[in-house]
């Protein structure tokens, strides 16, 4: 797995055989495949280990959280740390693995939902039993996270002129006004006690209308 993510990180999925893994580790090619069955089951693991460190950073991250721009902030902390730590996390998670099988591109998929669920479900916390939607939640998650995923790519390619805490600024901004953009303006009142400052007054009925 190690040598899977130093390879997968720096020299890509396609420049990387499953020699140059065997020997990464410091192994015969026979033992790989008592692990693997090939070098895409290789880069499907190194990918769940990756996004399962994502979900349980975040998870812990939001416990002691009280507040809806509290929990975003800590969550995308968290989140963006977990890739940005390591280079080599980063490309696989935003590059290597995209196109390269049917089963990568599923687990991606999953991954992304899961993901959206994760941020929609902790907003939804804040706005009370029984609450009227104008905007679908996780919907809404899956848009503002493919920003993150642009962010994160021009940082990959030092193409991003900001700093972590600026990325996490902007981000924490964004979806907690995305959060009280969603509900009704009954539910939004019943959250203001978490809203941050400047964050939009509830406006409009379940239709949109003002």
């Amino acid at each position: 797995m190690e040598a899977g993510l130093e390879l997968f990180g720096t020299l890509g999925y396609a420049n990387t055989s499953i020699r140059a893994v065997s020997a990464a580790a410091s192994l015969n090619s026979r033992y790989f495949y008592e692990s693997f069955s090939s070098r895409e089951d290789l880069l499907y693991s190194v990918y769940q280990r990756i996004v399962g460190d994502i979900f349980t950073k975040a998870s812990k991250a939001v416990r002691n959280e009280s507040t809806l721009e509290g929990q975003a902030r800590a969550s995308l902390r968290a989140a963006w740390t977990a890739v940005t730590e390591d280079r080599r996390k980063a490309r696989i998670v935003a590059l290597e693995v995209v196109g390269v099988s049917e089963r990568l591109e599923r687990l991606r998929h999953e991954t992304r939902q899961a993901l959206a669920q994760f941020t929609a479900d902790n907003a939804l916390k804040f706005t009370g039993r029984d609450v009227r939607l104008r905007l679908n939640p996780v919907l809404t998650a899956r848009f503002l996270m493919g920003g993150v995923v642009e962010v994160l790519l021009e940082w990959i390619n030092g193409d991003l002129d900001a700093s972590a805490d600026e990325v996490v600024d902007h981000f924490t901004a964004l979806f907690t006004a995305a959060a009280y953009a969603a509900v009704t303006a009954g539910a939004q009142d019943g959250a203001q006690d978490g809203a941050p400052d400047g964050a939009p007054a509830g406006r409009g009925g379940a239709d949109g209308k003002q």
